[in-house]
């Protein structure tokens, strides 16, 4: 009888990862990582927000097309933006 990690997988068998040690899962904090990025990605958001809008206004294009998509792009966006904050404000964590 051979021993199993799992329902049906025999620890015995051969294939094809054999000789390959699986290590312990190491925490982030282990290497230096000990937080998400917080404000730099929202900054960035709007930041794209007000460069798409600027685009609208000033922008060297006739059409109407145009100014659809960018103004939907840019209400996408902002609308992605508003919901992480508050999501971010109703959560148990930051």
């Amino acid at each position: 009888m051979s021993a199993t990690a799992e329902p049906g997988r025999d620890l015995a068998s051969t294939s094809s990862w054999d000789g390959y040690v699986l290590e312990p899962h190491e925490r982030p904090e282990d290497w230096g990582w000990h937080q998400e990025f917080t404000v730099v990605p929202r900054v960035l958001g709007w930041l794209a927000v007000v460069s798409l809008v600027l685009m609208v206004l000033f922008g060297n294009h006739t059409g109407q097309v145009e100014d659809l998509w960018t103004i939907g792009t840019a209400a996408v966006i902002a609308g992605v933006l508003v919901w992480d904050t508050v999501r971010r404000r109703n959560a148990w964590r930051n």
